[in-house]
């Protein structure tokens, strides 16, 4: 029972992050794919942070591994899947753009 309220108190705490998001977008008059380029841009940057946060501790478990090979397998990994996330947020911008200019012709 306590584990179903904190999922609904975390789906509660994001309708009330992102709502005043979209209020702000319906009155001040912006259409829908400026809200959504918005939207994209903010995620973005938060998925950057935590790629580069990856890669901190990556660092970290390098330095600290002290020859041992599974605490270097597990930064290799960590090095591994912050490469794929900063490759994946790039392809994720560049798909954007390319959306905007077929809808723009």
């Amino acid at each position: 029972m306590k584990n179903i309220l904190i999922k609904k108190g975390k789906l509660v705490l994001l309708l009330f992050l992102f709502f005043p998001l979209f209020a702000f977008a319906i009155e001040s008059g912006e259409d829908v794919i400026k809200v959504l380029e918005n939207i994209t841009s903010w995620l973005w940057r938060v998925f950057m942070v935590a790629t580069i946060i990856a890669f901190l501790f990556a660092g970290f478990f390098y330095i600290t591994a002290a020859g041992n090979p599974e605490r270097v397998a597990r930064a290799n990994k960590m090095v591994l899947y912050g490469v794929i996330g900063v490759v994946v947020a790039l392809l994720s911008g560049g798909m954007v753009l390319l959306v905007q200019s077929i809808l723009e012709v």
